[in-house]
């Protein structure tokens, strides 16, 4: 029996007018596809991918409008290749947005009701799923923070202003030179390393979120041009860099979203040369709900005791260890923060910065002449 063809359509809207919402919803569909395992290159005759294998194509790409596939017949009895199709139009100062599929009963031959029944089973379950308080917070949580994405992702990280007293917290207790070779474990946008960089160290930054890895090289494009840095998509428990390669290494307000604090300390006492030195910047319990660490976050964050980061420390490796609870208001003042928002900055107790650093053996130590 020849399988009946059929739509899916899925339709939403947005404020942004056509132009502007086609870039983001494209881009998030790529980024969304990566993380699924999936490579699709958006542009006219572009091919969509799982590892090696096409599994679709693109026949139409029209910026502002529409977004059309092809999409490849199952590689098994007599199915049809569907199409897939990405449409805006505008609607008042906004967009209208249609998501569709057709002809994708064509890809179930065993059966004609194979179609609905997968969209029953598949499709709408999974789309329940994501509206479930603990997946819209994990993903909020992700896109702002954990894993930044998105363009207002992109605009907070490129001048992140509310970061720059830690910033300068750091670089007081970790005087860079050009001798320096600097890793930070979670360099979001970059913006700590740029100012780093005026050192002269040669740096490199690694963070999990592709969108920072390319906001971090934009921001340096001049310092990774001049291989004074590089910037690596990675993650902090299984860091893509050599051993004993980095006089020093910093991660400022990432531990908390670090799935093993731990493994990622001892990743970075991996990285250290043998008296390298570590500095991390976390915040404690005391910061939960405040502005700085609002639910859903605030959930979704490991916060720490002092004690307890420093025994982290002493069991990822490191000596000399010690936590402090820095007084971030001169550096709030420091950085500029704005008058009427210095009281987040004063007094400690949300803030912990932990030092240490990685031992050195006798063998490590240049002989005597």
């Amino acid at each position: 029996m020849e399988a009946r063809s059929s739509d899916l359509t899925i339709e939403f809207r947005s404020d942004r007018p056509p132009a502007d919402a086609f870039e983001a919803v494209v881009r998030e569909l790529e980024d969304g596809l990566h993380r699924a395992g999936v490579a699709f290159d958006a542009r006219p005759g572009g091919v969509v991918r799982v590892g090696a294998s096409p599994v679709g194509m693109v026949t139409a790409f029209e910026p502002g409008r529409e977004v059309t596939l092809r999409w490849y017949a199952m590689p098994w009895g007599e199915s049809k290749d569907a199409t897939v199709r990405f449409r805006l139009e505008p609607e008042g100062v906004g967009s209208r947005i249609l998501w569709s599929v057709s002809g994708w009963a064509g890809l179930f031959s065993e059966s004609p009701d194979a179609f609905p029944d997968w969209v029953a089973a598949e499709v709408i379950p999974s789309i329940l799923g994501r509206l479930l308080p603990e997946a819209v917070g994990d993903w909020f949580t992700d896109r702002r923070v954990r894993r930044p994405g998105g363009e207002e992702a992109r605009k907070v990280y490129r001048d992140p202003a509310f970061h720059w007293p830690n910033f300068l917290l750091i670089l007081d207790h970790l005087p860079l030179t050009a001798a320096d070779r600097l890793l930070e474990v979670g360099c979001g946008g970059g913006v700590f390393l740029r100012k780093a960089l005026e050192s002269g160290c040669r740096a490199t930054g690694v963070d999990h979120s592709p969108q920072m890895v390319s906001l971090a090289r934009e921001t340096n494009a001049s310092a990774v041009t001049a291989g004074q840095l590089e910037v690596l998509p990675g993650e902090a428990g299984q860091l893509p860099v050599e051993n004993a390669r980095y006089t020093c290494c910093v991660s400022t307000g990432a531990i908390g979203f670090f799935p093993d604090p731990l493994e990622a300390l001892t990743e970075m006492c991996r990285a250290l040369r043998p008296g390298g030195r570590l500095v991390v910047y976390a915040g404690t319990p005391a910061m939960k709900g405040t502005p700085a660490a609002p639910e859903p976050v605030a959930s979704r964050v490991r916060f720490f005791e002092a004690a307890e980061l420093a025994e982290l420390a002493r069991h990822a490796g490191f000596v000399e260890v010690r936590v402090e609870e820095p007084d971030m208001e001169p550096y709030a003042k420091k950085a500029g923060v704005p008058e009427e928002a210095l009281g987040l900055f004063r007094g400690s107790g949300g803030s912990l910065l932990l030092l240490a650093r990685k031992p050195v053996r006798p063998s490590d130590a240049p002989e005597s002449r």
